[in-house]
């Protein structure tokens, strides 16, 4: 067996998904894909909401959170 068989598991970011409007279904609706790099904020109401990067076509994308799941994006 080598030494230290594996490297540290690494923290992952929780994958955030959220609908992208480029991405299209064969109904042309938008479909849920994966948000890249995604930046949490607090509005002035209170509300947490996600701004990031579609990771299959690099368009924008906006999701309102709630509070907990900011928090573990934070």
């Amino acid at each position: 067996m080598p030494e230290g068989h594996g490297e540290p598991n690494k923290k992952y970011m929780a994958e955030l998904k959220a609908l992208c409007m480029k991405c299209r279904d064969a109904n042309n609706k938008p479909t849920m894909q994966v948000m890249k790099d995604p930046k949490v904020t607090k509005n002035e109401k209170g509300r947490y909401s996600a701004k990031g990067q579609c990771s299959q076509c690099g368009g924008n994308m906006f999701k309102f959170m709630s509070e907990a799941d900011a928090k573990t994006l934070m």
